[in-house]
């Protein structure tokens, strides 16, 4: 058998989470155990399964509460419960309540294997507007983008052209899909993104486990109890049976609503019980089925094979026949039959399904081993002569000799499978690695499993890309593979939290790397936050780097800034990315992209808005020929910070929320803790100190960096509640070893807590302690010395300064800091402005601060104005100079979004264009 070529330069595996980075590998005879922490607590106002238990048959509340939720989308809506519970009536049903809304209703179902079929369970819910004009060829488009990229041809990914379809329909869109726990992660990943990018959608699905994907209102379906059985029962007969009856009925049926079904009709049927209706004459389908009908029997077993990849329309008769040995009449009478009995019904577009999953199951499994392979077989090799044109189709191709086939056949398939997918759809790409390496001969086994490995950490499952690597470190022998699966291996370790276990890693691998500059520098960023010495790894990989080769230069470039920026030294952080950034344009588009998102995620952490937002706005452009980005979550942590830089607070506060159980069901504990990180800063900058506490009650990941941070929001809690004891000792805590990054945050709470106090002595001792440690810092951390000290010495020069470097980067927080400031100095018409950018962020403790200082100086605070943060957001573009189209990427909207903002704004103002708009905001008039 031969492998693919490897294509090391496409494969440039993205940093980890956190602060970036990942390193090379060598011979690992026994790979390092795994601890597995428990994760953090989900967010308090979550329930820990994200779900409420209810009744199956309390559905009048919960279609109340789904009406509700489907007066203010985007929304995403999951039923979840044990197969029969009733999650896919209750989907129906919440169509039905979506249609008399008005909403446009598309409704797919996911597939017994379509794990393997990347954006199968996308393509099957969208698949009705075909008959749409207007959407016809965006949706044309859409599909053969999914069969071009795969084969390298660039043009948008997937979730970029969903969201660009459904963004062009008009009214709203409802978008459902059935049995979510079977849908290939690839789509789960864009039904995760498009609420986010179409404003009018509902995302609803079922599913019998909980898939990894956002959601806002998450409801699992309990058993019936004995009452609700009794109802159903008395339902389906017209009169209420014995007790005892009762009882079987629902000891039998555990209170499963289609098993009740199944009990009574049985019953029924075996003169048990008497029913005033014809309907319960169905009662014993399956029997019937297996023991009379051998014609139907077959073909129903062809037919649960063929479903376990997608429904059969009638044009597929002729060929199921054929696989269950049938003439054309036979067929037709059985599927007839089964038609009539109730066993098979239309969907509505063109195909059949089982009426019921647990039918086809039972069929399914009514197939002997035997039987079973030899059915798959037939049917790949129907669709093999029918044509393998586009990528979905070989998909369903190589799902049935996966079944099927001898290992002999299936292996190539699965390798084509694996291949086609590895671009656009990574979780797809690793299922079939995953298949393939259990038939490959041991030679090629490790590269198999080393691409599964990079395939799951390019799909932000570490713990599934830790295990496919260490699977392939034990067979690999030494060299380039070998090394980048050590790589992918200690960023997943890393993206976990698993900070020893990823020291370990790099340790053990760095005597026999092929080149150790990669492995150095990650050793050297995760040392590093852990609190351990690490100027002699980042010497060492600096000395390395002109032999590091390409593919491996994001890995380390971004592990050496992540290092720099921890210790507080900006000029070598800077000097780290003008090198990766210079580097990485000659990389191919998945380099780049993992070069431009690492770069955006280390300069918003140290501060810089403007410079960050370019960069994300080049990664945009490659992610759209992707299909693939947002590696262990950096690119959502990114937004979180630009979003609280940017003064979108409650923004970044849902998205952060969302985000966060996303990234804590992937096992990403490492960003997770980032993001919870972003969301004490905002929760505690607006005051609100009792949802803040649950946060700061779970514990960090345990490094010192997380340690220290900790301990600096609680004193900053202890400061906001006027406990000061508390807050001391915490800064004492968080400064004993905490890196510079954290130590200028202290250090700057210092200069608050003894400013409030009236010790202005000590304040400027502080603050000139904070000037010095900051001078090599990062341009945050100077911005938050520049104000303490302005606060401190009263130094209005200086808070003009920072004035005008927060405006220059739409920092809205720092400029109203720095408005305040002025206005305690007796510049009344900053102090007013100030009190309105406090009141627009929500910071309660600040805009009280201002509040006092307009009162002892005579001042009124301005009215209360009508207009959002994001309606002054875009004012403020405007009068920037830049365009609609601009603004819509600044924002990251659509250009119809911003239109429609910009509509409010002139209503609200009374202003009637760009030029009124922008005069009237240098005048501060709004």
């Amino acid at each position: 058998m031969n492998l693919p070529p490897d294509r090391p330069d496409g494969d440039t595996p993205a940093p980890s989470g956190g602060l970036p980075g990942a390193p090379p590998a060598q011979n690992l005879p026994h790979p390092p155990a795994l601890p597995s922490p428990p994760p953090p607590s989900p967010h308090p106002t979550e329930a820990a399964d994200r779900s409420d238990p209810l009744a199956a048959t309390d559905r009048p509340g919960l279609l109340r509460r789904f009406e509700s939720a489907l007066t203010r989308p985007p929304v995403t809506l999951l039923v979840h419960g044990e197969a029969g519970i009733g999650k896919t009536h209750l989907l129906a049903e919440t169509e039905a309540l979506a249609r008399s809304m008005g909403y446009r209703v598309l409704h797919g179902q996911a597939r017994d294997f379509g794990s393997g079929l990347a954006f199968a369970s996308l393509a099957d819910a969208l698949g009705p507007l075909h008959a749409d004009p207007a959407a016809r060829e965006p949706l044309k488009e859409l599909l053969d983008a999914i069969d071009q990229a795969a084969l390298g041809i660039m043009g948008a990914a997937p979730a970029v052209r969903t969201a660009n379809l459904l963004e062009g329909l008009p009214g709203r869109t409802f978008l459902a899909i059935d049995d979510l726990h079977l849908a290939d992660a690839d789509t789960l990943g864009v039904l995760s993104y498009l609420p986010r990018r179409v404003r009018g959608l509902v995302v609803a699905g079922t599913a019998r486990r909980l898939p990894a994907m956002d959601a806002d209102m998450v409801v699992r379906l309990s058993p019936l109890s004995l009452d609700e059985v009794t109802a159903l029962v008395t339902g389906l007969l017209g009169r209420t049976p014995s007790e005892p009856i009762l009882r079987r009925v629902h000891d039998e049926s555990r209170g499963n609503p289609w098993f009740v079904r199944e009990a009574v009709l049985t019953l029924v049927q075996g003169g048990a019980v008497q029913s005033a209706y014809p309907g319960p004459r169905r009662g014993a389908i399956l029997t019937r089925l297996f023991q009379r009908d051998k014609g139907g029997r077959t073909l129903a077993r062809v037919l649960a094979a063929l479903r376990r990849t997608r429904p059969a329309g009638m044009a597929d008769l002729e060929a199921l026949a054929e696989v269950a040995g049938l003439d054309a009449g036979e067929a037709e009478r059985a599927f007839d039959g089964l038609v009539r009995d109730g066993l098979v019904v239309a969907t509505g577009d063109g195909a059949y399904e089982f009426a019921h999953p647990l039918v086809a199951e039972a069929l399914y499994a009514d197939l002997g081993p035997a039987e079973r392979r030899r059915v798959h077989t037939r049917i790949a090799e129907l669709l093999q002569r029918q044509g393998l044109s586009g990528t979905r189709r070989v998909l369903e191709w190589a799902t049935h000799l996966a079944e099927g086939g001898t290992s002999a056949e299936a292996l190539p398939a699965m390798l084509r499978a694996a291949e086609l997918t590895r671009w656009t759809a990574p979780l797809s790409a690793g299922h079939w690695y995953g298949r393939a390496a259990e038939l490959a001969p041991d030679g090629e086994r490790g590269v198999l499993l080393s691409r599964q490995a990079l395939s799951y950490w390019k799909g932000s499952r570490p713990v599934d890309a830790l295990s496919a690597g260490q699977a392939a470190l034990a067979v690999l022998t030494p060299g380039r593979r070998h090394t980048r699966t050590a790589q992918t291996m200690v960023n997943a370790a890393h993206s976990m939290g698993q900070y020893e276990v990823a020291v370990s890693i790099a340790a053990e691998q760095l005597p026999a790397a092929d080149d150790p500059t990669a492995l150095l520098a990650q050793q050297a960023v995760v040392s590093t936050q852990l609190g351990r010495d690490s100027d002699d790894m980042v010497r060492g990989a600096w000395q390395a780097l002109p032999d590091c080769p390409p593919e491996d230069l994001v890995i380390a470039l971004s592990a050496l800034a992540g290092v720099a920026i921890i210790k507080g030294r900006w000029e070598e952080t800077e000097r780290a990315l003008d090198t990766l950034l210079s580097a990485s344009a000659a990389l191919p588009p998945a380099g780049r992209l993992a070069a431009l998102e690492s770069s955006a995620h280390i300069l918003a952490s140290g501060g810089l808005r403007t410079r960050t937002l370019d960069l994300l706005t080049q990664a945009e452009q490659i992610y759209r020929g992707l299909g693939w980005h947002n590696i262990a979550g950096q690119h959502v942590r990114t937004m979180a910070v630009v979003r609280r830089l940017g003064g979108e607070w409650d923004h970044a506060l849902r998205d952060i929320r969302s985000d966060a159980v996303t990234l804590t069901d992937a096992g990403l504990w490492e960003n997770v803790a980032l993001l919870r990180n972003i969301e004490l800063d905002i929760l505690l900058d607006q005051g609100r100190y009792s949802e803040a506490e649950p946060l700061l009650a779970d514990p960090p990941p345990n490094c010192v960096l997380q340690l220290s941070l900790r301990a600096m929001f609680k004193a900053k809690r202890a400061l906001g509640l006027g406990d000061r004891a508390t807050a001391t000792r915490l800064l004492d805590e968080a400064l004993d070893g905490g890196p510079p990054d954290v130590v200028h945050r202290v250090l700057a709470l210092r200069v608050a807590m003894h400013s409030f106090a009236g010790e202005m002595d000590m304040a400027r001792k502080v603050a000139d302690e904070l000037s010095e440690i900051v001078r090599t810092g990062t341009p945050k951390a100077r911005i938050t010395s520049e104000l303490a000290t302005a606060g401190a010495f009263q130094d209005a020069e200086r808070a003009e300064a920072v004035l005008e470097s927060a405006r220059a980067d739409g920092l809205k927080f720092e400029e109203a800091r720095a408005r305040l400031i002025l206005g305690a100095l007796g510049d009344g018409a900053q102090l007013v402005r100030a009190h309105g950018i406090f009141t627009d962020l929500g910071a309660a403790p600040w805009r009280e601060r201002a509040a006092r200082h307009l009162k002892t100086a005579g001042l009124a605070a301005a009215p209360a104005a009508a207009l959002t943060p994001v309606e002054r957001r875009v004012i403020e573009l405007v009068a920037g100079g830049l365009s609609n189209p601009q603004i819509a990427d600044e924002l990251h909207y659509s250009r119809k979004t911003v239109e429609v903002y910009l509509t409010r704004v002139y209503a609200k103002t009374g202003l009637r264009s760009r030029v009124e708009l922008a005069l009237a905001y240098e005048r501060g008039e709004v």
